[in-house]
């Protein structure tokens, strides 16, 4: 770790070494989400989720709070799935 003061600046070195690094992981992990849920097995689970959390409501007359806030956890995995297959899309098309 670089304890100097370049370290804490936002366009210094530090932080563009960091910035490539972030980004290019990002992309390994977008394209594997894109390589798994490509296949017909993977967009037959994606479909199932997505049945089952979002096309689903995250109330109903029933509801707790911790409940609701379990469902839109749900919903939140279902949502990554999908932006992380948006990220390897728009970086494969670079």
């Amino acid at each position: 770790m670089d304890n100097s003061w370049e370290s804490l600046d936002l366009n210094g070195p530090a932080i563009k070494k960091a910035q490539k690094k972030n980004e290019a992981k990002s992309r390994e992990i977008a394209g594997q989400f894109l390589e798994c849920f490509s296949t017909d097995a993977g967009k037959y689970v994606l479909d199932r989720l997505t049945a089952i959390t979002l096309d689903r409501p995250v109330l109903n007359p029933n509801s707790s709070q911790f409940g609701a806030g379990m469902r839109e956890g749900q919903n939140t995995i279902v949502r990554q799935i999908y932006e992380q297959l948006a990220l390897a899309g728009d970086k494969k098309k670079k």
